[in-house]
């Protein structure tokens, strides 16, 4: 697997690619959250777009909830998004029924078919967080 992770001003963008196994993706998950920047960040993108297998699985995402639940003691303001599952619709199933449907994630987590869509969907979420009083303008930025 190749996994490109790039900080942003408020986030990480996951760029995965090639065959995606297990533990490589909870590596990549613990190595965002220990980071000392996560405690300042508001979303996760995780691009499957040029991801061609994986081996996640119902089993693997029940760990990846239970990981959340640990890592939200130090930030639990982050979003985790998916995009370019619309060659997988078992593993978007599977995001969309232990993730979302379930509530076993502690954090908020989407889907969409495209990065843009995905930025858009962000873009909206910190306006309304910061018209809530939730982020600063400096935060929101």
């Amino acid at each position: 697997m190749t996994c490109e992770t790039i900080w942003e001003n408020k986030g990480v963008l996951k760029r995965l690619s090639g065959h995606v196994s297990a533990d490589e993706f909870v590596h990549s998950v613990e190595a965002i959250q220990a980071d000392p920047r996560f405690d300042d960040i508001r979303y996760v993108i995780n691009d499957f777009s040029q991801v061609s297998s994986h081996e996640l699985d119902a089993d693997l995402l029940q760990e990846l909830a239970a990981i959340q639940y640990g890592a939200q003691a130090s930030n639990p303001q982050v979003r985790a998004v998916y995009v370019g599952l619309g060659r997988d619709p078992v593993l978007a199933q599977l995001l969309r029924s232990i993730l979302i449907g379930s509530h076993r994630s502690v954090y908020q987590v989407m889907l969409f078919e495209t990065l843009p869509q995905a930025r858009d969907w962000l873009q909206g979420e910190m306006r309304s967080a910061w018209r809530g009083g939730l982020l600063t303008r400096s935060s929101a930025s």
